[in-house]
């Protein structure tokens, strides 16, 4: 896996968005890093539903969500390609 794009910039808690590519080909749009209240983490792509509340789109083991975390925020703290501040959306 690799981070394919990542953007920075400050969005209330959010610090980055960014894309991870799989050694297939396979390009998962979506995911961000987040600054909570133990340091930054990553938020798996989500979709609001209709009663307002938050459910994942990308599943993971939670070995794959700790080798996804260690990568982006390694990416992150590298200072990692960014783009503009803008909402990349």
């Amino acid at each position: 896996m690799k981070i394919s794009r990542m953007t920075k910039g400050e969005w209330s808690k959010i610090r980055a968005f960014f894309d991870l590519e799989t050694e297939d080909g396979f390009t998962l749009k979506g995911f961000k890093i987040v600054e909570g209240s133990s340091g930054l983490f990553v938020g798996f792509p989500n979709q609001k539903n209709k009663d307002g509340e938050y459910n994942d789109t990308i599943f993971a083991s939670k070995e794959l969500k700790q080798k996804v975390n260690q990568l982006a925020l390694e990416h992150y703290n590298q200072g990692g390609s960014s783009q503009s501040d803008d909402i990349p959306f």
